[in-house]
């Protein structure tokens, strides 16, 4: 069926030693097929190089030989040779799909959170992996070894090539950096504020304060130093699960009369083609002074195919600056705001128990000030350094 797509043809022959020559050419490695035999005249089917091979062997048993259909491709084709622009086109073609089937295409970054998708892709621009770099070039080890070196929030990372898409899986380090030495690193807790121990659960080390009891910042609060029964002492990694309840405080201050950037009804829109680091056109990705600009990246799909270039719409909008006068209500609403933001920000390790809040106001704005009752993690790794 492959062969009679690609092109077969079919022949009558008539003389006094068919069968011979049909043994002949099957000798010389001649395939024939639907050979059927109609009172006398034999028709069969070939390939079109077998049938010129026929063609020479019918004289020596010189029997006649007529052709009566072809098919395949390579007919349909044969009366295009004189059109070289679909020669041409055909050959561009193949060499496209060579070139970008061996090309990085698209890069694909999952499971960083602290790490902007930015950073590890100019990361990796630097290291010879970009769309549109030779994929015989990449070096993904390597490059996997210089980002662990490169990223301190980074605890592993794989490169990895899926035809002609790179994609790069991250998982970062724990965040905390009050717990960074490692277990096999003699060292104390040590408590970072004042604060009341409610909770106290001793994986290793000595616990110096019992529940209910209070510490001040910079006490030891669970000793990496053990003693045993006999009075021997021996240096270890001090681990435990403390909290303590404590008092933070926060005050924010706005004016009622600002002056604030505000966006007007101008705005215009760009839209470019960015391909391996290039815009076309190039002055599409200039900015204007006095705008605010926000941008879109759509990837460009054909046939299902993700392509190597990603369109670019921006927008921007003219702003000005005004002076903006406020009520009480607004300033005050917005203090919270702010208030919120910071919780969300710097207290979403603890837990709070109270919030006391108290609003000041002065002729040119209001003071918010916030007495927090915070349960958390106070404590901090501090090293024993041990005489050899």
């Amino acid at each position: 069926m492959k062969g009679k797509m690609f092109g077969h043809v079919k022949f009558r022959l008539f003389g006094v030693d068919c069968e011979s020559f049909f043994t002949d050419a099957v000798d010389m490695g001649i395939k024939i097929y639907d050979v059927q035999n109609v009172k006398g005249m034999y028709y069969a089917g070939t390939r079109p190089r077998d049938y010129i091979k026929l063609a020479r062997l019918k004289r020596k048993y010189h029997i006649q030989m007529q052709l009566t259909e072809k098919r395949g491709i390579s007919f349909k084709l044969y009366k295009y040779r004189y059109r070289y622009g679909i020669i041409l086109g055909a050959a561009a073609f193949c060499l496209i799909v060579f070139l970008c089937s061996s090309i990085v295409w698209d890069i694909s970054i999952t499971g960083n959170e602290r790490i902007p998708d930015d950073s590890i892709m100019d990361f990796l621009s630097e290291n010879g992996i970009y769309p549109g770099a030779s994929r015989k070039e990449l070096k993904t080890t390597v490059t996997e070894l210089k980002a662990m070196l490169n990223y301190k929030d980074l605890a592993w990372i794989s490169i990895e090539e899926n035809g002609s898409r790179i994609n790069v899986k991250v998982s970062e380090s724990i965040e905390n950096q009050h717990y960074g030495l490692s277990v096999s690193t003699p060292c104390n807790l040590v408590a970072l504020r004042d604060g009341v121990i409610v909770y106290s659960e001793i994986h290793s080390g000595t616990m110096k304060y019992e529940v209910g009891s209070g510490v001040k910042e910079g006490d030891v609060v669970v000793s990496g130093i053990v003693a045993d029964s006999d009075g021997n002492q021996s240096v270890h990694h001090a681990s435990a699960k403390i909290i303590a309840e404590f008092e933070d405080e926060v005050s924010l201050y706005k004016k009622f009369t600002t002056v604030e950037q505000v966006k007007t009804k101008e705005s215009y829109t760009n839209e470019y083609i960015k391909l391996f680091g290039f815009t076309f056109p190039n002055k599409s990705s200039r900015y204007i002074d006095g705008y605010t600009y926000t941008s879109d990246s759509y990837a460009v799909k054909l046939f299902g195919i993700t392509m190597p270039w990603t369109k670019v719409k921006v927008t921007g909008v003219k702003t000005e600056n005004v002076e903006v006068t406020r009520s009480v209500n607004d300033v005050k609403r917005l203090l919270q705001q702010e208030l919120d933001m910071y919780e969300l920000n710097f207290l979403k390790e603890y837990d709070i128990m109270d919030r006391d809040i108290k609003f000041d106001r002065d002729e040119e704005g209001i003071k918010i000030t916030c007495k927090y009752t915070l349960q958390g993690d106070i404590l901090s790794q501090s090293e024993i350094f041990v005489r050899e």
